[in-house]
């Protein structure tokens, strides 16, 4: 899969979870979502976006106190692998000078 269909994927997996009634029924989640969409389709960076969301939904949690609902779970797990792959590289970048 290219890098743009991996964005589009991307894109349409927050608009699954955007459409979501439990979702639509969070205003902090739905902006959310939307502003991440925003900013993926503005900088097609999908593992960044996916670093952040990933985060972000983990932000919400321990602010909130609150669940998140499925649709925001299943969007979590769909992105995180490209959130994991980001974040590896990026604590790689950053650890190499002390290796050597």
């Amino acid at each position: 899969m290219t890098s743009e269909q991996k964005v589009e994927q991307m894109l349409d997996d927050m608009s699954v979870a955007f459409s979501d009634s439990d979702i639509k029924a969070s205003p902090e989640l739905r902006d959310i979502i939307f502003n991440y969409a925003k900013e993926l389709d503005s900088k097609r960076d999908y593992h960044l976006i996916a670093s952040k969301l990933v985060k972000r939904f983990v932000m919400y949690y321990w602010e909130t106190n609150k669940e998140l609902p499925p649709a925001a779970i299943r969007l979590h797990n769909q992105v995180k692998p490209y959130a994991t792959r980001y974040d590896g590289i990026a604590i790689s970048t950053m650890l190499l000078p002390t290796w050597f």
